[in-house]
């Protein structure tokens, strides 16, 4: 979790990428899902001297992947193992789709990166748009997951001890 959090602020600090075309940061890149509008960003960014940033920004990421989806993967087995029935059959898939949202924060980078040094076109905006998309809801069903059943395993942790 330590890792996580480093990481995490680490990636907030050094990422200050927010201009008028990139109003979410790193995220508005993740998101363009159309050559316009990456070269929109990315063409503000170089003006701007932000796109070495940029590039620092994911690779940092690529140090992140690891320690987020272990964590993700972890407290959703952890819980699973707790549960019975659904609960415990759901728990199993969003650990597991944790780990298929860190492979999808690894394609969503190398195309960012790709992006950056000025290779894209509609079809790769739209590929790191899905694949972001795709990362960003699996691990929110996690936390969607793991906020309850999670509050629910430590309460009755402790009504039993």
């Amino acid at each position: 979790m330590a890792g996580t959090l480093f990481f995490f602020g680490l990636l907030r600090l050094q990422g200050k990428l927010e201009t008028i075309k990139s109003p979410a940061s790193i995220v508005s890149l993740e998101l363009a899902h159309d050559a316009q509008s990456v070269e929109e960003i990315t063409t503000t960014w170089d003006q701007q001297g932000m796109t070495s940033r940029a590039k620092t920004n994911i690779w940092i990421d690529f140090l992140f992947i690891p320690f987020y989806v272990m964590l993700f993967y972890t407290l959703c087995g952890s819980i699973s193992v707790r549960m019975k029935g659904f609960s415990a059959k759901l728990g199993v898939l969003l650990a597991f789709g944790s780990l298929i949202a860190g492979l999808f924060d690894v394609l969503e980078n190398i195309l960012m990166l790709f992006s950056l040094n000025g290779h894209y076109n509609n079809f790769t905006a739209l590929l790191t748009t899905f694949f972001a998309t795709a990362k960003f809801t699996l691990l929110l069903l996690a936390v969607l997951y793991i906020l309850p059943w999670g509050i629910r395993v430590l309460v009755l942790r402790v009504i039993h001890k």
